[in-house]
C-alpha cells in the first residue's frame, strides 16, 4: 500500500517557497538569454559592419562621374515619342 503524505504548514510553505526560486531563476535565465540573443548579438553584428564598411570603402566613389554615366543610361533607356518614330508601312 501507498503511503499517505502528511501535509504539514511547514511542508506547504517550504514548498511554496521551492515553487518560487525555482520560478524566480528560471525567468532570470530566460530574461538573460533574450537579451544576449536580441541585443547583444546585435550590438556585435552592427560594429562587424562598421569595420568591414572601413575595408571596403577604401576609394570614395567620383559622385560628378557617377551622376553623368545615370543620366547617359537614362536618356538611352528614356522612350522616344510616337510621333518622331516613322510609320513603315507608309
Amino acid at each position: 500500500m501507498m503511503k499517505k503524505i502528511k501535509l504539514s504548514p511547514k511542508k506547504i510553505i517550504l514548498s511554496f517557497y521551492l515553487f518560487i526560486i525555482i520560478l524566480s531563476v528560471s525567468s532570470l535565465l530566460y530574461n538573460a538569454l533574450f537579451l544576449y540573443k536580441n541585443f547583444y548579438q546585435i550590438i556585435t553584428r552592427a560594429e562587424e559592419i562598421e569595420i568591414l564598411q572601413e575595408t571596403i570603402m577604401i576609394e570614395a566613389v567620383d559622385m560628378e562621374k557617377f551622376n553623368s554615366i545615370i543620366e547617359k543610361i537614362n536618356e538611352k533607356t528614356s522612350r522616344r515619342e510616337l510621333d518622331k518614330i516613322s510609320n513603315p508601312f507608309d
